[in-house]
């Protein structure tokens, strides 16, 4: 037998997984989900028995409207260096016409104390959540709709505009109108083509003149305003690689979910926001009921406490994807629902692998925020998900730094994954447990 030469066979460590200087490293938050005493379309549709899955309403939420101060510091001592939040529309304009200036100034207080901290401001006009007025006159299927967003576009950024560093018009357009308006499974509750039709098109409407008003106000005061919006962005796999049908219809469903905004807002885009959460595997297409999806359960893949699958590879083909638009991408929201932390630690450092080498392929990827700082209101599945970095006890609202968070915060520290960080990916104890080492330093 001819000697081997171990050279050829054994493996040096790893080394650091270094990302772009100037990567933005942050967290992201939406209003109605964290900030408490909202009054909207959602604070009724809450109300009524069987819309809510645990039962719950949102109520005082994380109390973030009142500790804002206090979890903004926590996330710079996390080591963000950036911060994707929403601001919500029924405080401002609580009735048509009716600005609240009072509520303005809280905003502006929020943006600043951001600003204080060192952090890079995303700022989302539109999520989800319509005022109680905008809901009553039939919300996105009435065309009105889109001038009341103008009107609303224009006096936050008349207001706030020297404070935000990129704007998000409108927060997965496509889920709002599926749930909203096509399965009635969210706020306003219409089921049917056309109202899915006609909210998507005002809604399209709606991001292009936004864009156009953000531009016009802050271009001529030379502050370059970045603007986009954040889009829930898919992966698909077929089971069936060899059925011309199912490649058929594997790129339908990519068009639609992932390129269908983008088409019909053209060159309103000065960066892509992406969401990702969701890999859809195809068994076999169904037309009838649109699609016969794979259930990670049944195959008994990895999944979230909310059975979507985690599937690393996904994000990145999905950041392939997009590159073809030719434009800086920044991921506004990646996260998993999972109460045992130690499964959110492996699912920062799988995704953010990914990342990285689609970074080294290529891809513009100039930020990452994971969903979210604060456990908060998951929408129809209420405070049963935990996404946080930081716990909240929603009865006394002190908050508890993860160990996820720490091992977070030394990625964003670092600026990059060490090959001790790659570990996770191992499921080692002694790793999944590295946290605790860490208490005194967050």
């Amino acid at each position: 037998m001819p000697k081997t030469n171990n050279r050829y066979h054994a493996k040096e460590p790893h080394e650091a997984l270094e990302f772009p200087k100037g990567f933005l490293w942050g967290s992201a938050t939406s209003a109605y989900q964290v900030e408490g005493g909202n009054n909207n379309d959602w604070t009724a549709w809450e109300k009524v028995p069987g819309h809510i899955k645990d039962k719950t309403v949102c109520g005082r939420a994380a109390d973030h409207y009142n500790r804002y101060k206090a979890d903004f510091q926590l996330a710079k001592k996390l080591n963000q260096n950036a911060h994707r939040l929403s601001i919500e529309w029924s405080r401002i304009e609580p009735e048509e016409g009716k600005w609240n200036m009072k509520e303005v100034e809280h905003y502006k207080n929020v943006l600043m104390e951001l600003q204080k901290n060192g952090m890079v401001v995303f700022l989302n006009l539109f999520h989800f959540t319509n005022p109680a007025w905008i809901a009553e006159n039939g919300a996105w299927t009435n065309k009105k709709t889109v001038a009341h967003f103008e009107r609303y576009v224009r006096f936050v950024v008349s207001n706030l505009g020297d404070q935000v560093d990129f704007w998000l018009t409108v927060n997965e357009p496509l889920i709002n109108v599926t749930l909203g308006y096509f399965l009635g499974e969210w706020p306003p509750g219409k089921k049917g083509f056309w109202s899915a039709i006609k909210a998507f098109r005002n809604l399209t409407i709606a991001h292009r003149r936004a864009y156009k008003i953000i531009h016009q106000l802050l271009d001529r005061k030379g502050q370059k305003a970045k603007v986009g919006f954040a889009n829930n962005t898919a992966s698909f796999y077929t089971y069936r690689k060899d059925k011309f049908l199912d490649y058929l219809f594997v790129r339908l469903s990519d068009f639609i979910g992932n390129d269908l905004f983008y088409f019909f807002t053209g060159k309103t885009h000065d960066f892509i926001g992406l969401n990702y959460y969701f890999h859809y595997r195809i068994k076999k297409p169904d037309l009838s009921a649109f699609s016969r999806f794979a259930s990670a359960e049944k195959e008994g893949r990895d999944a979230s406490d909310l059975g979507w699958e985690i599937n690393p590879q996904g994000i990145f083909d999905a950041l392939l994807d997009v590159n073809k638009y030719g434009l800086p991408i920044y991921i506004i929201e990646n996260g998993v629902a999972a109460a045992i932390d130690h499964r959110r630690q492996r699912f920062i450092v799988s995704y953010l692998k990914e990342v990285y080498h689609a970074i080294k392929d290529g891809v513009p990827v100039a930020g990452y925020f994971y969903w979210s700082l604060l456990d908060g209101f998951e929408w129809e599945n209420g405070y049963a998900p935990c996404y946080g970095l930081v716990e909240v006890d929603f009865q006394t609202m002190e908050r508890r730094v993860r160990s996820s968070a720490k091992l977070y915060a030394e990625i964003c520290g670092r600026n990059s994954l060490t090959h001790e960080n790659l570990y996770y990916l191992g499921h080692l104890t002694e790793y999944g447990e590295r946290g605790e080492d860490l208490e005194g330093k967050f």
